[in-house]
């Protein structure tokens, strides 16, 4: 704040006492920052809101209800009760009475979009977009590839098939057309097979095959018990002539419609049922994965790691096997070891189609009781050098000399590159005083009691590559009093009866 303003405008507002006798002016408050104050923003339409609009009035409210959300007629009840089951119809009532029709009008939504469903979900056909694809049953075939001259007649005998096949079906739909009509004229007796089959047998022609005569089964229908007739329900040698010639003029009309209309695009095959059997058919059983050459002789077993009984199970893709033929360790052995990764580093190497990035990793692996290894890989994929790092680091590991099983044999001092790391050995419970990185390596060998120190360079490779040389280039007290001719003697143990601590 300015020196020249007046104490009043540092506060945002201005108080006159409650207890003054007269009224006293208030300085108006003025803001910290010299901007220039604007108005608020209004809207730049108004808001529209739905009781301005009417919407929620109760009689627009029961209009659209009625227009859009109507309740079931006896008609459409009916209809439902002559498709579904009783359980299935009282299913569809409770749940039509469980749902409020003004809670739909008031907080529901009836799209209007050109981008909506145009279809009522009764989950019935599944959609390609919304909905999984079946599996498909049975094993994949190689594909055949055939010249052209055999795809021809391939091509040609399939579109007969199904040229055939759908011709018969549209004689099928004639003929039950024509009975229906035979049957609405003559009289319901004449006909054996009721109105719901006949419509049956005009939406599915192969239904067909249920009402046809067998010669095998003694002229008997396949869809026919055994039954008692009684012969009085039997009709004349009159009345099967009358019904004859009025089923073929009928047959004849439904011919005569049939040649008239264009049903080629009818009888004809589609694009689809003709590669229904090929590799983009529906079923999909062909695929290009060639199939699976099994046990060959002389084969057999080569390629396959052989699995130890002692893993029990646990290195079923055989990637303990190979540092267990090198190392001798158990799986189990191995498993219990420390590995850790320390360092990761991202690498690039510049070539004449780009850089090719890489991961680079070091990791170490001890069993706590002595023994370090350490690993470093490289790999375009960073498991995968991860992976490769701890395998080499417990392939290498080697014993590290401890001072009663918790610090090292004096001082140690190691240099790499620009890095040096002096490493104290401490009494007991004094801890490991060290970073991070040092830390680790300490807790996989099993040292307890430790400082370090890093006056130069602190780089992080650097770092655990000279902290490992200074752990295996400790001096051993005893190859130092050898050479010496002195005889080496821990007071510790000689004149405290071991009592190190």
């Amino acid at each position: 704040m300015s020196v020249v303003r007046p104490a009043r405008s540092a506060l945002s507002k201005c108080i006159a006492p409650t207890n003054a006798a007269a009224p006293i002016a208030v300085a108006p408050c003025r803001q910290f920052h010299s901007s220039v104050t604007r108005a608020k923003r209004q809207p730049r339409f108004q808001n529209v809101k739905a009781e301005e609009l009417g919407l929620t009035k109760p009689a627009n409210m029961a209009q659209f209800k009625k227009q859009h959300l109507p309740e079931y007629s006896e008609e459409q009840l009916e209809r439902l009760r002559g498709k579904y089951t009783p359980e299935q119809v009282e299913a569809i009532q409770a749940g039509e009475k469980a749902i409020d029709a003004e809670d739909m009008l008031i907080q529901g939504r009836i799209r209007d979009d050109p981008y909506r469903p145009t279809y009522v979900e009764d989950y019935t056909r599944l959609d390609p977009r919304i909905d999984l694809k079946p599996a498909v049953e049975g094993a994949p075939r190689e594909h055949k590839w055939l010249d052209e001259q055999d795809w021809m007649d391939q091509f040609s005998a399939r579109f007969s098939e199904l040229a055939d096949r759908k011709t018969d079906s549209q004689l099928t739909r004639a003929m039950a057309r024509a009975l229906r009509r035979v049957k609405d004229s003559q009289g319901v007796e004449m006909i054996d097979l009721t109105e719901e089959e006949l419509v049956e047998l005009e939406k599915n022609p192969d239904m067909l095959q249920k009402y046809l005569v067998s010669e095998e089964d003694g002229g008997k229908a396949a869809g026919k018990d055994d039954v008692d007739v009684d012969p009085s329900d039997l009709l004349t040698e009159a009345q099967v002539q009358k019904l004859d010639e009025a089923i073929e003029a009928e047959w004849k009309k439904e011919l005569e419609k049939l040649a008239s209309e264009d049903q080629t695009a009818e009888a004809s095959p589609s694009s689809i049922e003709m590669i229904e059997g090929g590799p983009a058919g529906a079923q999909r059983a062909e695929s290009v994965e060639a199939l699976e050459l099994g046990k060959v002789p002389g084969v057999e077993g080569r390629y396959k790691r052989a699995e130890d009984p002692e893993d029990e199970g646990r290195d079923e893709l055989g990637e303990y096997q190979e540092i267990k033929r090198i190392t001798g360790l158990r799986l189990r052995d191995i498993e219990a070891l420390y590995s850790k990764v320390l360092v990761t580093r991202f690498v690039s190497n510049q070539t004449r189609m780009g850089k090719i990035r890489s991961s680079s990793v070091v990791a170490i692996a001890g069993n706590g009781d002595g023994r370090l290894g350490m690993g470093m890989a490289k790999s375009t994929d960073s498991s995968t050098a991860v992976v490769t790092a701890k395998m080499l680091a417990i392939r290498n590991m080697k014993a590290i000399r401890r001072y009663e099983n918790r610090t090292i044999y004096g001082n140690s001092t190691a240099k790499v590159g620009a890095t040096v790391v002096e490493l104290f050995n401490r009494p007991p419970g004094f801890g490991l005083r060290v970073p991070h990185r040092m830390f680790e390596m300490c807790r996989a060998v099993g040292l307890h009691d430790l400082a370090a120190r890093m006056p130069r360079a602190k780089n992080p490779m650097n770092s655990v590559f000279a902290t490992y040389k200074a752990l295996m280039n400790q001096a051993d007290p005893e190859e130092i009093a050898r050479g010496r001719g002195k005889k080496l003697a821990d007071a510790r143990k000689v004149y405290y009866g071991g009592a190190v601590h």
